[in-house]
C-alpha cells in the first residue's frame, strides 16, 4: 500500500464505515426481506425476484470496488463500480419508478461520489499526500463530505459544474391533447419534404413532437438551433467518416442540448451521454484527471461506433438503434423477443420499453425534421459559430490559467475549449492535446519553453504596469527579487510586459494591483491594514472565514472586496480576490 493509501485510509475508513457499511448493510437488509409477502400474483412475485437478482448483482460489484479501493488499486475500483451502476441501468425498468431499484442507486451513487469526494479533497496530483496536505483532512472535513455524499449531490467537488441533461425533462413530459392531433399523413409529408439521409417509418406521434416544439417547446428548439452551429459540422465530419447517417448528429441537442457539461440523473454525461460503463467500452478515457464523455470529439467518435454496432445488431433499423443508445441494447432485445417484431412502433404500442425511451425516438426524429428545414416550421435563428482553436501537445501538467495568460484569452474560454478536464489542468506524464483559441498555439508554446515542465501547474503569468520593476513586483508577489529578475531574463520588465511569477498552485498574484504605496484606496475599502492583494482559487467545501483565516484578513473583507455576502457559498474552483498582511 503506498504512503497515500495508508495515511488515506487511517482518516476516513471511520466515515466509510459511517455511509458505505450503510449501505451494505442495507443491500443485506433488502435480501433478507424479499419475497417474505403472501398472496403476491406469480407475475409480480417473478418481477420482484428478477429485482432483487439485479440487486444482488449490483451490490456485489459495488463491493468487489470498495475491496480494490481499499487496496489502493483506485482505477479498478471505479470499473467495479461503473459495472455496479450499468448493472441496474442494463435492466428493463425505469429506476425511478421501482422504490427499492431507486433506493439502491442511490445509495450506489452516494457512496460513489464519497470515494470521489474524497479524493478530489486531497489530491492535487495522484503523488503520496503531502505532512500539509495530511494536516488539512480533519475529522470534520471527512464528516462534511460523508454528509455531502449522503445527501445524493451527484457531484464531484473537482468535476465541471455539470447542467442538467434535458433528457431527464423527456422522460416526464406528456403531450396535450391538442399536440396529439396529428395524422400520419402529415408525418409522411414532413418526412418527404425534410430528405432525411436514413429511412424510417412515419408516425402521427412524430408529427406530434413536431407541434409540441412549434407551441411550449419552441425555446428548446431555437436553443438547440442556436448552440448547434458550435459542433454540426465537426459531428457531420466524423459521423460521415464512421459511416453513420450525418442527420443523426441531431441526437446531439435531445442528449445534451448541445452542452459538453450535461449531466443525467442516471451519471450519463455529455455531449452524448454516456454512462461510465458504456463510455469505457467505447475507449473513452475517465479517471482523476480527464473524463473523455465530456470530449466532442473523442466522445462524438466513440458516440458513432456505438450507433453503427447497434445499427448493424438491429439490421439497419435505425428507429431500434436509437432506442438502444437511449436504454440499451438488452431492454430492446427482451422487449423484441416479448413481442415477436423487430419495430419500434410495434413494442412502443405494447408498452414495453421504459417512459424515456418512448419519448426519446419520436423526439429526435422531430427534431431532425425541423432541423432539415426549420423555415418551414417558423424558425428563424442564426446558429453559434463553428468552435475553432489551435492544438498544442503537452506531456506534463499545465494549468489552464496559466495557458490563459500565456494565450491572452480567458480562463473560462479555455474550460470550454477543454471540456474533458475535470481539474482544470492537463494530466501529468500523459500526452494531451491542449486547445487554445485558434492562431494562439505557437504564443502558448513559446512561454512553455520558457518555464520548467514541473512548474507549469503552480507558475503564473502577469502583465508589469508602468512604473512597475522587479523591486515591485516581488514585494507585491511574496518572491525573492533575485529569483523573479532571473526567471525573466534580469530585464527590468516595462509597461504592458508579461512577466513569468513563480508562485505556488493555489495562489498568484493580482496583475493589476496597485505598488504597496498606492494601496490606501483598496486597504480602505476593505478595512484597512493591508498591504498586499492576492487571487486565490478556492477549495472544495471551502468558506470564506477558512481562507480569511488563513491569510489573516476577514471574511467580511474578502466579501467586500469581492461583492459578495460574508454567507456565500463558494464553489470549488471559484476566483476570489483576497486582502493580505506582509509578513
Amino acid at each position: 500500500m503506498s504512503k497515500f493509501s495508508t495515511i488515506f485510509f487511517n482518516q476516513v475508513i471511520i466515515v466509510s464505515c459511517l455511509g458505505l457499511s450503510l449501505t451494505c448493510s442495507a443491500f443485506a437488509q433488502d435480501r433478507n426481506t424479499a419475497n417474505t409477502s403472501a398472496g403476491i400474483p406469480i407475475e409480480i412475485q417473478q418481477r420482484n425476484d428478477e429485482i432483487q437478482k439485479i440487486i444482488e448483482r449490483s451490490a456485489d460489484a459495488f463491493q468487489k470496488g470498495e475491496e480494490l479501493f481499499k487496496a489502493g488499486e483506485y482505477a479498478q475500483a471505479r470499473r467495479s463500480y461503473d459495472r455496479a451502476v450499468d448493472i441496474i441501468l442494463e435492466f428493463n425498468v425505469d429506476v425511478r419508478r421501482d422504490a427499492r431499484l431507486k433506493q439502491h442507486y442511490q445509495k450506489l451513487l452516494d457512496g460513489i461520489n464519497l470515494r470521489q469526494a474524497m479524493l478530489a479533497q486531497q489530491l492535487p496530483a495522484p503523488l503520496p499526500l503531502s505532512a500539509e496536505a495530511k494536516d488539512e483532512l480533519t475529522d470534520a472535513q471527512s464528516a462534511q463530505l460523508a454528509k455531502q455524499a449522503q445527501k445524493g449531490t451527484g457531484k464531484n467537488p473537482g468535476d465541471p459544474n455539470y447542467v442538467p441533461s434535458p433528457l431527464d425533462e423527456v422522460s416526464k413530459l406528456n403531450l396535450t391533447e391538442d399536440e396529439r392531433k396529428a395524422t400520419e399523413a402529415e408525418a409522411k409529408a414532413a418526412l418527404e419534404a425534410a430528405r432525411v439521409d436514413f429511412g424510417f417509418k412515419p408516425n402521427a406521434l412524430v408529427q406530434s413532437w413536431i407541434n409540441y416544439y412549434q407551441g411550449r417547446g419552441r425555446s428548446t428548439m431555437e436553443v438547440g438551433i442556436r448552440r448547434s452551429g458550435k459542433y454540426l459540422s465537426k459531428v457531420r465530419r466524423i459521423f460521415k467518416e464512421e459511416g453513420v447517417p450525418q442527420d443523426l448528429a441531431w441526437l446531439g441537442q435531445v442528449e445534451s442540448a448541445w452542452l459538453p457539461h450535461a449531466r443525467s440523473w442516471a451519471a450519463a454525461v455529455g455531449l452524448w451521454q454516456f454512462i461510465p460503463g458504456t463510455g469505457a467500452r467505447f475507449g473513452l478515457r475517465q479517471d482523476y484527471w480527464i473524463d473523455e464523455r465530456s470530449s466532442f470529439e473523442k466522445a462524438t467518435r466513440a458516440s458513432a461506433r456505438y450507433l453503427k454496432f447497434l445499427a448493424n445488431r438491429y439490421a439497419g433499423n435505425w428507429e431500434l438503434a436509437m432506442a438502444a443508445y437511449n436504454s440499451g441494447e438488452g431492454n430492446v432485445d427482451r422487449a423484441i423477443a416479448r413481442s415477436g417484431y423487430a419495430d419500434f412502433w410495434e413494442i412502443y404500442q405494447r408498452g414495453l420499453l421504459p417512459n424515456e425511451t418512448r419519448n426519446y425516438v419520436p423526439n429526435i426524429l422531430a427534431t431532425i425534421i425541423i432541423s432539415k428545414s426549420p423555415e418551414r416550421y417558423g424558425f428563424s435563428v442564426k446558429q453559434d459559430a463553428p468552435v475553432g482553436y489551435d492544438t498544442v501537445m503537452v506531456n506534463n501538467s499545465v494549468d489552464l490559467r496559466l495557458a490563459a495568460e500565456a494565450c491572452d484569452t480567458s480562463y473560462e474560454y479555455l474550460v470550454e475549449l477543454n471540456p474533458e478536464l475535470k481539474r482544470a489542468m492537463t494530466p501529468q506524464g500523459t500526452l494531451y492535446g491542449l486547445r487554445v483559441p485558434g492562431g494562439r498555439g505557437k504564443q502558448l508554446q513559446a512561454w512553455l519553453t520558457r518555464i520548467p515542465s514541473d512548474k507549469r501547474n503552480s507558475w503564473r503569468l502577469m502583465t508589469a504596469q508602468n512604473g512597475d520593476s522587479f523591486t515591485t513586483i516581488a514585494k507585491r508577489a511574496g518572491v525573492s527579487e533575485a529569483t523573479l529578475s532571473a526567471i525573466n531574463g534580469g530585464v527590468e520588465p516595462k509597461g504592458g510586459q508579461k512577466i513569468i511569477i513563480p508562485v505556488g498552485s493555489n495562489v498568484r498574484t493580482v496583475a493589476s494591483v496597485a505598488p504597496k504605496g498606492a494601496m490606501t484606496s483598496t486597504s480602505s475599502a476593505v478595512g484597512g491594514g493591508y498591504t498586499k492583494v492576492i487571487v486565490y482559487t478556492a477549495k472544495s467545501n471551502e468558506t470564506l472565514s477558512d481562507i480569511a483565516a488563513r491569510y489573516g484578513s476577514s471574511a467580511k473583507d474578502i466579501a467586500a472586496l469581492n461583492r459578495l455576502s460574508a454567507t456565500t457559498s463558494l464553489r470549488a474552483g471559484q476566483i476570489l480576490k483576497v486582502p493580505t498582511r506582509s509578513k
